[in-house]
C-alpha cells in the first residue's frame, strides 16, 4: 500500500477504523459499524441515491445484512493523510449468500474520504464503491 512517508499515527487510527467497520459488519451490527462515519456523512453507490447521514447509512448497511451479506474486505492501495482529511483509495469484495441463492462474489474499488473529527476520531465523510463489470 502506497502512504506518505512514514507511518502515523493517523494511518494507525485509520487502519483501526477500518477494522473496526468490517468486523462490525462480520458479526451482524450495523449500528456500530455506522459509527465509523460522520453524522453528516454520505454513501455514494451505484444505482442509488445518495445515502446521507449516519442513520441513512446504518440502515442501508442493515438491509444489506438482512439480504445475506456474508462478509466485505477492504484492501487500501493508497491512504494519503493531512491534518484533518484522509482520502483512502483501494479494492473491496463483498460476499453474500442470500437465502436459498447460490453466494455470491462481487469485487470492485472503493474510495473513502475521511475527516477529522472534534472528538479527535476520523470519520468517513465521504465512501464512494464501484463494482467491477461482471466478467472482468
Amino acid at each position: 500500500m502506497e502512504r506518505q512517508a512514514g507511518a502515523s499515527p493517523s494511518d494507525e487510527l485509520l487502519e483501526g477504523s477500518r477494522q473496526t467497520f468490517v468486523a462490525a459488519l462480520g458479526r451482524g451490527d450495523p449500528a456500530a459499524a455506522a459509527m465509523v462515519y460522520a453524522a453528516d456523512g454520505r454513501l455514494l453507490l451505484p444505482s442509488t441515491a445518495p445515502l446521507d447521514g449516519r442513520s441513512s447509512i446504518e440502515a442501508f448497511w442493515r438491509a444489506g445484512l438482512e439480504a445475506g451479506m456474508a462478509s466485505l474486505e477492504l484492501v487500501p492501495y493508497s491512504v494519503n493523510v493531512d491534518t484533518t482529511f484522509a482520502c483512502e483509495l483501494g479494492a473491496y469484495t463483498l460476499q453474500s449468500a442470500p437465502a436459498h441463492e447460490a453466494r455470491a462474489i462481487e469485487h470492485g474499488r472503493y474510495l473513502i474520504v475521511h475527516r477529522l473529527d472534534s472528538d479527535g476520531a476520523w470519520r468517513r465523510a465521504l465512501e464512494v464503491y464501484a463494482p467491477e463489470p461482471r466478467g472482468a
